[in-house]
């Protein structure tokens, strides 16, 4: 018998998930992809190798055994079947890959060696797997109205609405309505203190389109956040994990640290609506009075996170959930057992892992696929942002958050935003993004200011204008004459703003709006006129 390193992970798994807009196929294909992951995936190698099954992790899509086979072919001949489920299970749409890497066992460095093996075996696998594959159709073929590439197959009630959709869209919606309807959800309600009768029928709580959630939202009547984030240097960190021991221990301290802290950034922002939930549950399990819940865990394994809330509540979400998710993965460090505890020690030096946020704010009719594909580039925008910090290490990146607000219905890739609008790239530069964390809460705080004082609207549009303005002296003059203009009770509001800008970066009065940055200019007025829509007001 031999030993093998199995590594799994299913490229273009939020594709599958999240390129359609119905609120219950995202749920459901999330549930689905969940379910084979933690669930099937371990009862597949089990049934073909009884007892000599070794879990490291299996999350978020991507998973890691050690398992004991007669030999490598043997092992293969398992994980095709294994794809073969993945594949009639999603309608053909999710593709697993894997790399196998063998375990010289009781020689020093043999599990990192399996495991450099199955990463390049894991590496040549993504080079060489195939493409979506075309989905050739008639003229006489019904689109899927969820999956337009997809030919529709059978018709599908769900909301009173009947959809003609494919096979793939149908086992999304079979998930969530019949086989698994909702894990993330309920582990979230059951993490609340709420009385027993509601954590029993979380689905009471739940709002059941993205629409209803915009409803909620109290400073721009219809939009919605959508939060994406991901961990910190987590690449570097898996590649040289050393025992089987130590992978296990890095699971549990991922998983669980960004479980935890999600459930109570949630916990904090729905403080209000969980204390009304509280004092008008019934005893006898009517809940039909019962506010719901705004928001949703749409996303939540490994260290990926996807969540939507309402317009407000999205960028503190991301900076109270970065804050928690530091704090308990360094909580969880210390009490690692050896030689867990040595191995986050040496590289982390006592620190706590680290996440970065894209958060998008817009409509909630807005094409979802669409929010996702830009709160992705975001979130690359606010990696990149990280890396680039004087205080960043091969294993330790600060947390970094990027935010746009998309209010038309024109999308454009966010690099063109930035070069078009924002002037990025240029000596003149229109943005401080992407935001460390604690800049970040320097920039809500400013606005919070800025909404004490009461800035008036038309104002604010002039003077995000103004900081837009493509030509750079215009763009100074209107913004000086703006500043000159804004009035209010000792001048209360023109000092609000200028110290909110000083703030983030000393500002020369002379120079307003500009700041010296990187060998050129930059400015923060349009991020803060953007944002202050999204934080609640502080008495200036």
């Amino acid at each position: 018998m031999r030993t093998f390193l199995i590594l799994l992970d299913t490229p273009g798994i939020k594709q599958f998930v999240f390129g359609t807009d119905p609120l219950a196929e995202v749920r459901g294909a999330s549930a689905l992809l969940d379910r084979l992951n933690r669930e099937e995936t371990r009862k597949v190698l089990e049934e073909a190798f009884p007892g000599r099954v070794m879990e490291a992790y299996a999350a978020g899509g991507a998973a890691q055994f050690v398992v004991t086979a007669e030999d490598r072919h043997t092992v293969e001949n398992v994980l095709e079947r294994l794809a073969a489920l993945y594949a009639k299970q999603t309608g053909g749409e999710v593709q697993l890959l894997w790399g196998i890497g063998e375990v010289a066992l009781g020689e020093p460095g043999g599990y990192r060696a399996a495991l450099k093996a199955a990463f390049s075996d894991l590496a040549w696998q993504r080079f060489t797997a195939r493409e979506q594959p075309a989905v050739l159709t008639f003229p006489l073929a019904v689109e899927c109205q969820s999956t337009s590439y997809l030919p529709a197959t059978r018709t599908r009630v769900w909301a009173d609405e009947i959809r003609l959709v494919s096979e793939a869209s149908d086992r999304k919606y079979r998930e969530i309505s019949e086989v698994n309807p909702g894990r993330l959800w309920a582990e979230f309600i059951h993490a609340l203190d709420l009385p027993d009768t509601v954590k029993h029928t979380p689905h009471w709580l739940r709002c059941t389109t993205l629409q209803e959630i915009g409803e909620y939202s109290e400073s721009r009547a219809g939009y919605l956040g959508l939060v994406y984030a991901d961990g910190n240097a987590m690449g570097r960190l898996v590649q040289e994990l050393e025992s089987l021991e130590v992978a296990r221990a890095f699971s549990t301290l991922v998983d669980g640290s960004i479980r935890d802290a999600c459930h109570q950034a949630l916990k904090e922002l729905f403080r209000e609506t969980l204390a009304e939930i509280r004092l008008r549950s019934d005893p006898s399990g009517n809940h039909l009075q019962l506010r719901k819940i705004p928001g949703d865990i749409l996303l939540l394994g490994g260290d990926d996170l996807v969540v939507v809330l309402p317009a407000e509540l999205a960028v503190p979400f991301s900076i109270r959930l970065s804050e928690l998710f530091e704090e308990y993965s360094r909580q969880r460090q210390e009490e690692l057992e050896e030689p867990a505890r040595s191995f986050f020690r040496q590289r982390l030096q006592g620190r706590g892992l680290t996440i970065s946020c894209g958060v998008v704010i817009a409509p909630s009719r807005f094409p979802f696929y669409l929010l996702l594909d830009l709160a992705e580039e975001l979130l690359a925008s606010a990696k990149k942002g990280g890396s680039r910090d004087p205080e960043a290490t091969r294993y330790w990146v600060p947390s970094y958050i990027d935010f746009h607000i998309q209010a038309g219905s024109a999308v454009h890739d966010l690099h063109a935003i930035r070069r078009e609008e924002y002037g990025v790239g240029t000596a003149y530069v229109r943005t401080f993004r992407p935001y460390r964390r604690d800049k970040l809460q320097t920039l809500c705080a400013a606005a919070a200011k800025l909404r004490g004082v009461g800035i008036p609207q038309s104002k604010r549009h002039d003077l995000l204008e103004a900081a837009l303005e493509p030509r750079a002296r215009q763009a100074e003059w209107k913004a000086k004459e703006l500043f000159g203009r804004l009035a209010g009770p000792f001048g209360k509001q023109r000092l609000a703003l200028f110290e909110g800008l000083c703030q983030l970066a000393p500002m020369d009065l002379n120079d307003f709006p500009w700041v010296r940055q990187n060998g050129g200019w930059a400015t923060a007025l349009a991020d803060l006129m953007e944002i202050y829509d999204f934080v609640q007001a502080k008495e200036a």
